[in-house]
């Protein structure tokens, strides 16, 4: 059962579970805040957008989205809700406010000194040693490489199906969505309300944080996705959120190299054609890189190679690296000592 499209604020009800969650409002949204409708069953998250937003907000677009969710047929739009904290309905006093969404599963929030904070994506950038710093504090916890592509296939699919419906997703950015592995990886898309149909207009402005611009001034289109999608899975698998620099070692030691030719492809500045079949095979395999026993990679030389737990991706680049430092600023040292002694006898 859904509530009206247009909820009236004096209709929302406070609930008590509301301080059970931990959530800060980013981007458009003022506030976030648990509530119930009346009359309507389930919990919702009522997003307040800040005065910025309201002033470029489009309602009709907003509205349409609120309409095209209602009319999706019934397996449709339990995937969408699946996957998806799209617009249910908006919410208006004295012109619209904000907007109800469904909140994220349960498991993919983490339990923090008894509040649920929500687990973001961008927890797949943390190298292990960042995790373990802070998994007193925070509850993180460390994901090999084979985890972060498990669940970067499952964002990858809801992208796609997003795309299949006519829908681009825009404002796509690690922050953006939630995620679990437990029981298997699954991935719940947040800000949907910056998505647009492909051939119209969206509900706010396109607007990018800096670390995922477009590398030209362009509108957020399916391609634009794939962009900012290959970016992700760089960051994740180097576990740097801002890096700008591929490194081929690291991301040659847990993927193929028919996938970083679809990375680089999209990287080289949102290409008019992507290939979607091939990125759809990519994210399906990923799936299958994680099993209850055991975690795997694949690359040029083994199909299915098992994973070190606890091992990264770029943890024995970095050392070596490091380690060729240390040894060239010891050698220079010591040279400097001889040269020294030498001028100075």
């Amino acid at each position: 059962m859904n509530p009206p499209e247009v909820v009236e604020e004096a209709d929302l009800i406070s609930v008590t579970e509301a301080e059970n969650y931990s959530l800060r409002p980013g981007g458009q949204a003022r506030s976030l805040v648990p509530c119930e409708v009346s009359g309507v069953p389930g919990l919702f998250l009522f997003k307040r957008y800040d005065e910025e937003t309201l002033a470029g907000l489009d309602e009709d677009a907003l509205l349409a989205m609120v309409r095209w969710r209602r009319e999706l047929p019934l397996h449709d739009r339990a995937t969408l809700d699946r996957r998806c904290a799209w617009p249910v309905a908006a919410v208006r006093h004295d012109g619209i406010t904000g907007i109800l969404i469904r909140p994220a599963p349960e498991r993919m929030f983490v339990d923090l000194r008894g509040r649920l904070a929500p687990r973001h994506l961008d927890e797949l950038t943390r190298s292990p040693e960042r995790a373990n710093a802070l998994r007193e504090q925070y509850g993180t916890r460390y994901y090999e490489p084979p985890y972060k592509l498990a669940v970067l296939g499952q964002l990858l699919g809801t992208v796609q199906w997003l795309h299949e419906q006519g829908y681009a997703v825009g404002d796509l950015q690690l922050r953006n969505a939630v995620f679990t592995v437990d029981p298997a990886p699954a991935v719940y898309l947040l800000d949907c309300d910056s998505c647009l149909p492909v051939a119209g207009r969206g509900a706010l402005p396109e607007v990018d944080p800096e670390q995922w611009k477009l590398p030209r001034e362009a509108a957020f289109t399916p391609e634009s996705d794939y962009y900012k999608f290959a970016w992700a899975v760089v960051r994740c698998l180097q576990e740097s959120a801002e890096t700008w620099s591929p490194d081929e070692d690291a991301l040659a030691r847990v993927l193929p190299s028919r996938h970083l030719r679809l990375l680089r492809q999209c990287l080289d500045g949102a290409p008019e054609t992507v290939d979607t079949a091939r990125w759809r095979a990519a994210g399906e395999s990923w799936g299958w890189l994680v099993t209850p026993e055991r975690i795997y990679v694949e690359t040029d030389s083994n199909l299915r190679e098992a994973w070190r737990r606890g091992r990264s991706a770029v943890g024995e680049g970095s050392r070596g690296r490091y380690g060729g430092i240390v040894v060239m600023i010891v050698v220079l040292a010591a040279i400097a000592v001889v040269v020294a002694v030498t001028w100075g006898a």
